[in-house]
């Protein structure tokens, strides 16, 4: 299970650091190149305020959390706006759904219960679970981490549901725009983006000098290669990952962007998560060794 001499790029920016070091232990050799950056939407107060007092307001008898640093974000908000004992109060009659263990860990910091857990922490797992419930006439509260999904809502809608969501942050298209400190505080580390970060790793992708290339985000994906195509490398790019470099995904939703620019996903694992990828790819190498 060694990386031992392999050049591993890493896309994201979002614990870039400790993924390296993942990639360390296996003996490969880390290559932080982040290609998308994260916009802090709770200042924009209209919006977070208008989803406070819906949740308020309105009877929600589904509440489903993405992300850890959404919900840190957003109850944060709502602790400094005085209604943390009202929101708890109201939510202890609803249905929580956590996507994964690091959302319900925030909730419960907050004094907030989570019901369920999907088996698959994708958003397909989400709606494998929340699908089993009678949702019609029902009003569903989603707290997401970063873009939103039209897919996810109109299956929710299609179902019945009324569907009320909210994203805390999003992840910037604008390499410009960046704003680490909400992950920081949450003690994750982060690496901006830059331009000539995301240039460099596209040259050295081309020029041989990257051996594997990870992926733990959709949007990753979508900027690196929208990226390329702006400056006329997506050709030469799409002929290096097809043929002379291991494409990683974390999961599902990942692997279907990298698709959607007709590049094969190499690796993904069983259980989507960056531990694990780094193992898949491990494993993938010495079994094709």
């Amino acid at each position: 299970m060694s990386l031992h001499g392999i050049v591993v790029a890493i896309t994201s920016s979002r614990r870039a650091f400790e993924l390296a070091s993942i990639v360390r232990k296996f003996g490969g050799i880390p290559y932080v190149a982040p290609t998308i950056g994260i916009r802090n939407n709770i200042s924009l107060t209209s919006e977070c305020n208008r989803f406070i007092d819906t949740i308020v307001h309105e009877k929600m008898h589904y509440f489903i959390c993405m992300t850890g640093v959404a919900v840190f974000n957003l109850f944060r908000k709502i602790n400094d706006s005085y209604q943390l004992d009202k929101v708890i109060e109201l939510l202890s009659d609803t249905v929580v759904i956590a996507r994964s263990n690091k959302p319900a860990a925030e909730l419960k910091k907050f004094g907030i219960s989570t019901d369920y857990v999907p088996d698959i922490n994708t958003i397909e797992g989400v709606f494998g679970l929340i699908k089993k419930f009678d949702l019609k006439r029902k009003n569903i509260g989603i707290l997401w981490h970063g873009d939103f999904s039209v897919s996810f809502k109109g299956k929710l809608e299609s179902l019945g549901a009324k569907v009320f969501e909210y994203s805390t942050y999003s992840y910037s298209t604008s390499l410009e725009e960046k704003n680490p400190g909400i992950l920081k505080e949450m003690g994750y580390d982060y690496v901006a983006p830059t331009e000539e970060k995301i240039r460099k790793l596209i040259e050295d992708i081309i020029g041989g000098t990257i051996d594997a290339i990870t992926f733990t985000s959709p949007p990753a994906v979508k900027e690196l290669f929208e990226f390329a195509i702006r400056n006329n490398n997506m050709d030469l790019l799409k002929d290096r990952l097809n043929n002379n470099v291991l494409v990683v995904s974390v999961g599902p939703s990942t692997s279907k962007m990298i698709e959607n620019f007709q590049i094969k996903t190499d690796v993904m694992p069983s259980t989507y998560r960056m531990g694990a990828m780094v193992k898949e790819l491990a494993d993938f190498i010495v079994s094709n060794d």
